[in-house]
């Protein structure tokens, strides 16, 4: 185990992001959990149920079962002027945008990495399945994650530096069965 720190896990309501943050508070980190609140889907006719206030209230439950602290940041300008308009605009243009990875580049995991600091809090954890390796010339290199069909290391590949130095993946060596398992030993 590493040394205890403060960490802020980004707390989507699903399965990954909560086991990530059960594993991190399991191995006595001081979690906190961040679900940021970027489109309000309630009652749209869609797939699955991303951005949906039971998302929300998800990831709540998941920190009082942990007992560690939820907030829930209001980001939905940022994810309508940096991810929702370029989408559409690149849509309407004839090419093929990827909103995932407008998102973790200029709206969450920036905007993460700010809280954690003013939280004083030293990473930002995420249930992204990908792998970071520190070389020794202090480069952070973004790696696929272990189970190379949930590899999510394609989302980041923009990050910068200073915010991909801050984050932790703790799924990445997991294989997404092995994570359910878990899961569902940890409660969640």
């Amino acid at each position: 185990m590493t040394e205890p720190m403060r960490v802020l896990v980004a707390m989507s309501g699903g399965v990954d992001s909560s086991l990530a943050a059960a594993l991190l508070h399991a191995e006595g980190h001081d979690v906190i959990g961040v679900t940021l609140h970027l489109w309000d889907a309630a009652g749209e006719n869609k797939v699955g149920r991303c951005c949906a206030p039971e998302d929300r209230e998800d990831a709540r439950r998941t920190c009082d079962l942990l007992g560690v602290p939820h907030y829930v940041l209001d980001e939905r300008q940022a994810f309508r002027t940096h991810v929702v308009d370029p989408f559409v605009q690149t849509n309407l243009a004839g090419r093929t945008p990827i909103p995932c990875v407008a998102c973790n580049q200029q709206v969450k995991l920036e905007r993460l990495w700010q809280v954690a600091q003013s939280f004083g809090a030293q990473r930002v954890a995420t249930g992204h399945y990908a792998r970071l390796h520190h070389g020794p010339d202090g480069r952070v290199e973004l790696l696929r994650g272990r189970d190379l069909t949930k590899d999510q290391s394609y989302f980041l590949f923009g990050v910068g530096q200073e915010v991909l130095s801050s984050l932790l993946f703790p799924l990445g060596e997991l294989h997404k069965s092995e994570a359910r398992e878990l899961a569902r030993k940890h409660g969640l």
